[in-house]
């Protein structure tokens, strides 16, 4: 009997202990490095804060919405046709790193704003997607975002590596 009064106490505090570590949430160390970033000129990439993104709209919100877009032409005049990738983040952190789930669900959003292209509609469904804040006013952002058609045949892949700064 002495025996099992002796076991419990470290068995129960063993247990307390795992149950602890496993259920922390601790971040994740990304090895995003500032080397082979992409050259596009016609691109634009920043990041706002306290929005959030509402299918492709960006609203007054408690999140971080980042906004890649490459324009087609140099001119990025008000109504110049872009491509873009728009994703959301948490506020408040200082690096995400999303997985394909996170990258297929309503948090990245491929935008073609070219409202007379006919273009098709396609659909984040895969792929990479992190960043890491390197100050208070840019984000170091690396992607690489599997995109579908309508009917989920894949159709392309939209990558970059850019610094986003603060809009």
């Amino acid at each position: 009997m002495k025996l099992k009064k002796n076991l419990c106490a470290p068995i129960l505090i063993l247990f307390i202990s795992t149950v602890l570590i496993v259920s922390c949430k601790k971040e994740k160390l990304t090895n995003l490095t500032p080397d082979n970033l992409t050259e596009c000129p016609t691109c634009e990439t920043q990041f706002r804060e306290s929005v959030r993104l509402e299918g492709a709209r960006v609203e007054h919100g408690n999140a971080m919405v980042f906004q890649y877009k490459n324009y087609w032409s140099s001119d990025r005049s008000t109504g110049a046709p872009y491509t873009g990738l728009f994703f959301e983040v948490h506020e408040g952190q200082s690096f995400f790193d999303f997985d394909e789930n996170t990258i297929a669900s309503e948090k990245a959003v491929h935008i073609t704003m070219c409202p007379f292209c006919n273009t098709i509609p396609l659909k984040p469904v895969g792929g990479k997607l992190k960043g890491k804040l390197v100050d208070k006013n840019r984000w170091l952002v690396e992607a690489a975002v599997v995109l579908a058609a309508p009917d989920g045949s894949v159709f392309d892949t939209l990558a970059f590596k850019h610094y986003f700064t603060r809009n």
